[in-house]
């Protein structure tokens, strides 16, 4: 199970990062949430640092890297469904950015993240439990 976690973690960061340069490049972060470039892109890294903490936490065994890769992919999880949830599920009548690329990104964030959040939400309850054997 603690594989899954790490692995899930490190599959996120394609979706993600590509997802974001695409934000980057349309300006939202400045439409949005009122950022600069660079600030908007140091946020991120941050968060990119806290995955990288949550992971070198996870892989030594430390439950507090558990809960936040937990916290981590419901973050992602809710941010992408939230504001992409809409546009994948139903199709929007103007071209979406870059078309299947987008909403592929969108999807794959939103279903990686899922994935990620139930396994580590399953290693801390298993490691809750006292179940050892929850690799």
């Amino acid at each position: 199970m603690d594989r899954w976690v790490l692995a899930l973690s490190a599959l996120s960061v394609p979706f993600t990062l590509t997802h974001s340069f695409e934000d980057f490049s349309e300006g939202i972060e400045r439409t949005r949430f009122g950022l600069e470039l660079l600030p908007a892109a140091f946020l991120l890294s941050l968060i990119y640092a806290a995955q990288i903490a949550a992971a070198a936490l996870a892989a030594r065994r430390q439950t507090s890297g558990y809960w936040l890769n937990l916290l981590l992919a419901l973050g992602w999880l809710i941010a992408a469904a939230a504001d992409h949830l809409t546009e994948v599920l139903f199709i929007p009548t103007e071209i979406y950015r870059a078309g299947v690329i987008s909403k592929s990104l969108e999807v794959g964030i939103m279903v990686v993240a899922l994935a990620w959040a139930v396994a580590s939400a399953r290693f801390i309850r298993a490691h809750r439990h006292g179940n050892r054997a929850v690799q």
